[in-house]
């Protein structure tokens, strides 16, 4: 169902058939809106990326938020992280299936962005 606003005779706004749960979109954002979260789906896309070099590519993210998100995309099957047996251990991640069905809106998102006007402000 879609929520309304109706006006009554006195002109107060009403809500009709509110959300009760969150929508389609704010569960979407709520899995991928993460600060870094769809730049670490990009960069996994061309496929498995060592945690070190993965840092690197996102420039400006600390490996202390880099990692939590990774264990949050993890847990939400969007990311596959694997220990490899070398010395010093190391450990890589690779996007999932699942993970890869949010790659055509991130590519979307990324030409909308800069195709954005000049003056559009980015705070």
């Amino acid at each position: 169902m879609r929520a309304r606003i109706e006006s009554d005779a006195k002109g107060r706004r009403q809500v009709h058939e509110a959300c009760a749960e969150p929508c389609a979109i704010e569960r979407g954002m709520r899995i991928i809106g993460g600060k870094w979260t769809g730049s670490i789906l990009w960069h996994l896309k061309d496929g498995p990326v060592r945690f070190n070099d993965l840092s690197r590519m996102i420039g400006g993210a600390s490996k202390k938020m880099i990692t939590e998100r990774l264990r949050q995309l993890e847990a939400q099957g969007l990311v596959r992280r694997e220990v490899m047996d070398t010395a010093p251990v190391s450990v890589q991640y690779e996007i999932t299936e699942f993970g890869c069905t949010a790659l055509a809106f991130l590519d979307a998102l990324r030409e909308w962005s800069e195709n954005l006007p000049q003056d559009v402000s980015m705070t």
